[in-house]
């Protein structure tokens, strides 16, 4: 198979087990992609990638790792921007590119540690057809409990080995619906996509984007919460018990932010909020990381979909009871069939849009389930007193190359500290109001 630009695919080598991927990672624009197993893993094909860079110095004395953002203060605050740590992050030959992966003869998963005398810098890259957050963290739980040496709790992964019957769970979903898709309506077809791109075509390919890490204290999200809840409860009908999680609260708030400083208050444009959740729950399968994880990408988009105007000028409470109702209507296994159902009808299989030409799209993903900061890795102390003791990882960001979305917030998760972690990404220039936002809340 042949790379973009005319750059080949390594010429195959007999031993390897040759099979394809499963059926909603491929890529038609592609062709078909294929894994290659190598019959054993050799330091020339390992399994996992791994690099290491010895500093030799304390990381405060680091010109880049010294930068990295800590939480501090009572406010939401921007911490950081992503960006200054490529260096620390992309070791030599790291690949950013599907034509990378698809040229190179290397595995899917990457290793790299940067060491300095007080702390550890751990960076592990794959690429989006291996894991979905939830798979990446079983592979976590998974190393952790290697390190802790508890080998017998290490889950076999749901499914079967490439190639066998029992690989590609996924293959008949969305092929047997019982019931239209709650937003059918509203699913984008041809015209409307192109109307969206054509709009839009400017900022999705030519205009810069910034990132940000944004550290959020869980005690304003829990002052948050109980303001909504409370406005939920006081207009809720006798007897109704109104619900709603910190990451609806938090999902509502930050959109509510995101809107006010790119929108007009009184603006009547269409905004959807594009939600993406693990389907594990909906499909019946494991979401405890100690039986039966299944890995590979198994997730679907919620949409909750408002004038401008109102999600800038209602409370939070309104757009979290929003977000809430699109999580349990759309969240069900009917629903994610249908979801699954209009995704086999789009060119190349690509995520469904829900919303209209004009619309203004928002990105939103909340990792708190994958339980990334509740890692443990002390066995991997450098100092022996310190390993009697829990090794949770401080900080953690996500890196996404090539692309930069034009508008999209991932919440990394929720620290040992409590301090949710989000990673934005945005148009140049709009990061400025956010942090003016912030500066001015009543926290």
């Amino acid at each position: 198979m042949a790379g973009w630009f005319g750059k080949a695919a390594p010429a195959r080598v007999h031993t390897d087990t040759v099979a394809p991927m499963r059926y909603f990672d491929d890529s038609i624009a592609q062709g078909e992609i294929e894994y290659h197993l190598p019959a054993e893993f050799t330091p020339e094909r390992p399994a996992v990638a791994f690099s290491q860079v010895q500093t030799g110095m304390a990381i405060a004395a680091h010109p880049v790792a010294s930068q990295l953002p800590r939480a501090h203060g009572n406010r939401p605050i921007i911490a950081g921007d992503p960006e200054l740590f490529t260096s620390l992050v992309r070791p030599e030959g790291m690949p950013t590119s599907i034509n990378d992966w698809l040229t190179q003869d290397r595995g899917l998963l990457g290793l790299h540690v940067v060491s300095f005398t007080d702390a550890t810098i751990v960076v592990f890259y794959f690429n989006h057809t291996t894991f979905d957050l939830m798979g990446w963290g079983a592979l976590m739980t998974a190393w952790t409990h290697v390190l802790h040496g508890r080998e017998h709790l290490v889950a076999k992964p749901f499914g079967g080995d490439p190639g066998s019957t029992g690989f590609d769970q996924l293959k008949d979903l969305g092929t047997n619906p019982t019931e239209p898709h709650v937003l059918a309506h509203k699913h984008m077809k041809i015209g409307s996509l192109i109307g969206y791109g054509v709009r839009n075509v400017f900022d999705l390919a030519f205009k810069a984007k910034e990132n940000r890490i944004v550290c959020i204290p869980g005690a304003f999200i829990d002052k948050l919460r109980a303001r909504s809840m409370a406005e939920l409860s006081a207009a809720a009908e006798p007897g109704a018990t109104p619900f709603l999680s910190d990451a609806d609260v938090l999902a509502a708030w930050w959109a509510r932010l995101a809107a006010s400083t790119s929108q007009s208050p009184d603006s009547e444009r269409t905004i959807s909020i594009q939600y993406a959740a693990s389907a594990r729950k909906a499909l019946g399968m494991s979401v405890d990381y100690s039986r039966d994880p299944y890995l590979s990408n198994l997730f679907t988009m919620l949409y909750t979909i408002m004038p401008a105007r109102d999600l800038i000028n209602k409370p939070v409470s309104h757009t979290a009871k929003e977000i809430r109702r699109s999580i349990v209507e759309q969240g069900t296994r009917e629903q994610v069939e249908s979801y699954y159902a209009i995704q086999r009808q789009t060119p190349g299989k690509m995520l469904p849009f829900m919303g209209d030409a004009g619309m203004h799209a928002v990105l939103m993903s909340n990792w708190g389930k994958a339980n990334l900061y509740a890692h443990d890795f002390s066995p991997a102390a450098l100092f022996s007193e310190d390993r009697g003791k829990a090794q949770y990882p401080s900080y953690i960001q996500a890196t996404q190359v090539p692309f930069n979305y034009p508008e999209g917030f991932l919440v990394i998760g929720q620290d040992m500290q409590k301090n949710y972690w989000l990673y934005g990404f945005r148009m140049a220039g709009l990061w400025a109001k956010v942090e003016k936002e912030l500066a001015e809340l009543d926290v």
